[in-house]
């Protein structure tokens, strides 16, 4: 969950700055390709790959506001799922 943290706060610095942190969005790109793959049959792992997809779109200065918000609620779901899984 630490890397997927880090991943979206690559993805925010990355949307909303001018600076792109190229080598961490490169690195995002391959952490969630190998995870998407490794897992691959999975909804989880499917929109890791979506996901590593917009990044790659970010890295090639496409930006598109609404797919980032999406992808905002997607990652504070799953951390919400897992700070209350943690806690039962």
């Amino acid at each position: 969950m630490i890397l997927d943290l880090l991943v979206l706060a690559v993805i925010t610095i990355a949307q909303f700055t001018v600076l792109q942190p190229l080598y961490v969005m490169f690195l995002s790109i391959t952490y969630l390709t190998i995870k998407g793959t490794v897992f691959f049959g999975e909804v989880m792992s499917a929109i890791d790959l979506v996901v590593a997809f917009y990044i790659f779109l970010l890295f090639i200065n496409i930006e598109i506001t609404g797919v980032y918000f999406t992808i905002l609620a997607w990652f504070l779901y799953k951390l919400v799922f897992v700070l209350f899984a943690d806690a039962y």
